[in-house]
């Protein structure tokens, strides 16, 4: 009788978690090439797109500071907070040029960051740094203790560093995964102590 106690009190801690990485809106920069400001604003209003995941009791939504982030959480959300760890990567002295720009003015170095995740030619965060401010996220969610179900409104490359960080994947497999906007990438554990699984 004592260890059903135990078990269910366990149980009740350790609720299933359910963690999703939704990634924002498209933006007009996104469509046209360019590196992100911040600053951009969705290109549309896609918040039928994303109805299914209109928070419910118990969900917890998470926003990357960046304007498009919040812009796509209000679509899910009444209220959300606000975490810098799952920003966008910072692209240096390339915000707001084309790729096509960066390529022209410094293409050794383009090159480079698009082939080897501890680079970064442009003064901004490598993909490794970046990887290692997600880890961080994840710490920051464990925090949290949410139950049940745990929204993340946050960029593809943040996804992609999540998604290696939480399957033990190399880092360099974030240049073979590709992620539309508004695309939801789902992550489950059973309990803090286990292993999260996609």
């Amino acid at each position: 009788m004592i260890d059903g106690k135990v078990k269910r009190f366990r149980s009740a801690r350790h609720a299933p978690l359910e963690l999703i990485f939704l990634c924002h809106a498209a933006t007009r920069a996104m469509k046209a090439g360019r590196f992100p400001t911040g600053d951009e604003p969705a290109a549309h209003d896609e918040r039928d797109r994303v109805a299914s995941l209109r928070a419910r009791g118990g969900t917890r939504v998470i926003a990357s500071p960046a304007r498009v982030a919040r812009q796509t959480a209000e679509w899910i959300a009444d209220a959300f907070e606000i975490v810098p760890t799952f920003d966008d990567i910072d692209y240096g002295r390339w915000r707001g040029l084309s790729l096509r720009e960066a390529g022209e003015r410094e293409p050794a170095q383009l090159a480079a960051w698009l082939a080897d995740p501890e680079a970064h030619p442009h003064g901004g965060e490598s993909v490794a740094m970046l990887a290692a401010r997600v880890a961080q996220g994840f710490a920051f969610i464990d925090r949290l203790n949410a139950r049940e179900r745990c929204i993340v409104v946050t960029h593809a490359i943040v996804v992609k560093a999540a998604l290696a960080h939480a399957l033990g994947m190399p880092l360099r497999s974030v240049y073979g995964m590709d992620l539309a906007p508004l695309s939801a990438t789902v992550l489950k554990r059973a309990s803090p102590a286990d292993a999260w699984i996609a």
